[in-house]
C-alpha cells in the first residue's frame, strides 16, 4: 500500500467515525425567577416597612457631648487669657522701664565691675509674655453615622410586597459598628525561578502585603403587624472576624491605614446589608433571583436539528421574560419542552450514528431540567434524574446533575410551606 493510499484510507476512516459526531453548542442564558419563601406570610399582609438602627449612636452622642464641654471650657480659658494678655504685656513693659531707670542710675564703674569682675550682666531685659493659644481638644473616636432611612430604603426591601405603612411587616436591622485591627505590613519569602541565557536560576524574594482583621456585626428582627416577633437573627458569618489582605508585591509600599479601613468599611456595610436582605427574602419574601445557565443546541448545516434549534430559541426567550410576561414565557417553555420530549423518542444512546445519540440525549435532558426548574415541575424533573442516573456521564455532568438535585429538593421543601 502506498503512502498516498494509506493517507486516503485514514482520512476516510476519520470521516466515517467523525461524520456522525453531533456538534453540540451551548449558550449562556441569563434570567430571573421568583424563589418561594420558606415561611410565607398570611395572604392578608401586603406591605412592609424597614428600618436600620445603630445602638452606638448613643455612645457617639455621649462622646460628642463630652467633647463639646471640653471644647467650650478650652474656648472660655482661651478668651480669658486673650482678654488679659494686653494687661500682662503692659505690666511687663512697665517693669522693664522701671528697671531701666534704676540701671541707668548706676555709674559706669559699677556696671563694669558687675559685668567683668562679678560676671553679672544686670542690664534689664524686656520679657514679653507669650500670647495665649487655644488648647487642642482631641476629636472623639466616633463610629460612622449614616442616613439610616435612606440606607434602609436602599438595601432592605421585601420582594413581592409594597413599602407602605398600612398593616406592614416590620423589618428592623441593627448594625453594631465596624470593628477592625490596625492594618500592618507583613512579609514572606518566596522562591522565584527565572530563565536567562539558557539557564534556570532560583532566587529568594521578599513579598509584602498589608492585612487587618475586621467584622461588621448586624442583626435583623422581623415583626408581624400584630406585634408578634417572627424571627430575630444575628448571622454568625457577620459576627466572626475575617482577614483582609492586599495583593502581595516585592515593593513595601507605605500604609495609609485610615484610607484603607475606611474604604473597606463602606464595602463591607453594603455586602452585609445585602446578605441580611437576602436572608429576610429567603424566609418571607418572593425573592427575584438572577440565574445564569447554559442551554444546548446542535449546530447543523442542514435542517437535521431544526426542531432542537427551535426548542432552544423558545426556551431562551421564554426564560428571559419569565417574570415580566409569565403566561407568554410558560407557553414558549412548554413548546420547547414538547419539542425536546418528541426528539427523545428517537434517543438511542448506544448508537453513535443516531440523530439523538448519547451526547444529544444528555444535552436535551439538561435543557429539560432547566425548563422544569423554571416552571417548578419537580415530578417531570424526577424522571429526568432517574434517566441520568442510569447513564454513564462525565464528572462535570454528574456534578451539574447533583446541583439540579439540590435545587429541586429546595423547591419541594418550599412548595410544602406555600400550599
Amino acid at each position: 500500500m502506498t503512502k498516498v493510499k494509506f493517507i486516503s484510507i485514514a482520512f476516510f476512516v476519520l470521516l466515517v467515525l467523525g461524520g456522525n459526531a453531533q456538534n453540540i453548542k451551548d449558550e449562556t442564558v441569563e434570567y430571573r425567577y421568583i424563589k418561594l419563601p420558606l415561611s410565607p406570610l398570611p395572604s392578608a399582609i401586603k406591605n412592609y416597612q424597614s428600618s436600620i438602627f445603630a445602638p452606638y449612636e448613643e455612645e457617639n452622642k455621649k462622646k460628642k457631648a463630652e467633647y463639646d464641654v471640653k471644647q467650650k471650657a478650652a474656648e472660655v480659658i482661651f478668651q480669658k487669657e486673650k482678654d488679659a494678655y494686653p494687661a500682662k504685656v503692659k505690666q511687663a513693659e512697665n517693669k522693664f522701664n522701671a528697671e531701666m531707670v534704676e540701671w541707668k542710675k548706676k555709674s559706669l564703674g559699677e556696671k563694669v565691675i558687675e559685668k567683668q569682675i562679678l560676671g553679672e550682666n544686670n542690664k534689664p531685659v524686656l520679657y514679653t509674655p507669650s500670647p495665649p493659644y487655644m488648647q487642642n481638644v482631641p476629636l472623639p473616636d466616633l463610629r460612622t453615622s449614616y442616613d439610616y432611612p435612606v440606607l434602609a430604603n436602599s438595601y432592605i426591601m421585601l420582594d413581592g410586597y409594597a413599602n407602605k405603612n398600612e398593616n406592614p411587616i416590620k423589618i428592623d436591622v441593627t448594625i453594631y459598628g465596624y470593628d477592625y485591627t490596625e492594618p500592618r505590613q507583613m512579609s514572606e519569602q518566596k522562591n522565584v525561578a527565572s530563565y536567562a541565557n539558557g539557564q534556570t536560576s532560583t532566587s529568594i524574594l521578599n513579598y509584602y502585603h498589608t492585612e487587618f482583621s475586621y467584622r461588621h456585626t448586624m442583626s435583623v428582627k422581623v415583626t408581624a403587624p400584630d406585634g408578634k416577633e417572627l424571627f430575630n437573627i444575628t448571622p454568625q458569618e457577620l459576627n466572626s472576624y475575617k482577614i483582609f489582605k492586599t495583593p502581595a508585591s516585592t515593593a513595601g509600599a507605605p500604609i495609609n491605614s485610615q484610607m484603607l479601613v475606611k474604604t473597606y468599611e463602606e464595602k463591607i456595610l453594603q455586602e452585609n446589608l445585602t446578605l441580611i436582605n437576602n436572608l429576610v427574602n429567603d424566609k418571607i419574601g418572593y425573592r427575584r433571583v438572577l440565574r445564569k445557565v447554559e442551554l444546548n443546541y446542535v449546530k447543523s448545516k442542514d435542517e437535521t436539528y431544526k426542531d432542537l434549534l427551535i426548542a432552544f430559541n423558545d426556551a431562551s426567550s421564554g426564560l428571559k421574560i419569565l417574570i415580566e410576561d409569565e403566561a407568554n414565557a410558560k407557553s414558549k417553555l412548554e413548546n420547547a419542552i414538547n419539542l425536546w420530549k418528541t426528539a427523545l423518542l428517537e434517543s438511542d444512546p448506544k448508537n453513535k450514528k443516531a440523530r439523538i445519540d448519547k451526547d444529544v440525549t444528555i444535552a436535551i435532558y439538561f435543557n429539560l431540567l432547566e425548563c422544569y426548574f423554571a416552571t417548578n415541575n419537580t415530578a417531570e424533573a424526577d424522571k429526568i434524574m432517574i434517566a441520568l442516573n442510569s447513564m454513564d456521564i462525565s464528572s462535570s455532568k454528574r456534578k451539574l446533575k447533583d446541583d439540579y438535585e439540590s435545587l429541586f429538593n429546595d423547591i419541594k421543601k418550599r412548595a410544602l410551606t406555600n400550599k
